[in-house]
């Protein structure tokens, strides 16, 4: 496969992932008892009402030209949540930021699925020659990323759907402090991973292969690791 078409999977599988997390949080508020997120148009596929100019568009780019290609962060348009039409508003809001992450943990585990169904009934379909296919690059890649954003997202970093699940868990003076700082969370957040927070995740990696290894063997392990 060229860098151009592994390029395209790439971002198909990070489009899926994103919205489907995105409208999980507007879904679960929806079920929940606020339309905020649904009258947003976050229920849909179409990815213009996931964009936010700046932190899909813009800080990317920035971070990517300033770094000099070393490090990149973003994310799509927050979802719009008014806990004021949940009947508990802090229960309300606890699950529907949970159910980003959880979204993403449950597309991982149905990849995972597929690609080893996929293994054991039609190997080529998914590797030829010891190498990935473009279906076991895809579902690879997509598997890696699902885990990644969900694992990601649930790490207690303001701004991001940890802390939102950590909030309703704690005592009201510091739900108040967590509240003040809302406003500014994502660049806190950015700059706890500029400075190495995201490092905690690397071992994720490693249990996915070894997670491969359990259920196809070195083979295709080695071909996933290569292809990653």
């Amino acid at each position: 496969m060229d860098f151009g078409f592994r390029l395209v999977l790439y971002l198909l599988a990070l489009g899926v992932s994103v919205i489907f997390h995105e409208q999980m949080h507007a879904r679960v508020a929806y079920w929940l008892g606020d339309p905020t997120g649904k009258n947003d148009n976050r229920l849909s596929w179409n990815p213009v009402h996931h964009i936010d100019p700046f932190l899909t568009i813009i800080l990317p780019i920035i971070l990517f030209i300033g770094s000099g290609g070393r490090f990149i962060f973003g994310g799509a348009k927050p979802v719009m949540i008014n806990p004021l039409n949940f009947r508990n508003p802090s229960l309300g809001m606890c699950l529907s930021a949970a159910a980003g992450p959880f979204s993403n943990f449950l597309l991982a585990a149905g990849g995972f699925a597929l690609c080893v169904a996929l293994f054991h009934v039609a190997p080529k379909a998914v590797m030829a020659d010891a190498v990935l296919t473009w279906h076991g690059f895809f579902l690879g890649i997509f598997i890696w990323l699902n885990l990644f954003l969900g694992a990601f997202n649930i790490l207690p970093l303001p701004g991001l759907d940890g802390s939102r699940i950590l909030r309703h868990f704690l005592p009201r003076p510091l739900q108040v402090s967590l509240d003040a700082i809302e406003p500014i969370a994502i660049f806190l957040t950015m700059i706890a991973v500029i400075f190495g927070a995201a490092q905690i995740l690397r071992p994720l990696r490693g249990l996915l292969l070894a997670a491969f290894e359990a259920a196809t063997g070195a083979g295709f392990r080695g071909a996933m690791e290569a292809g990653l």
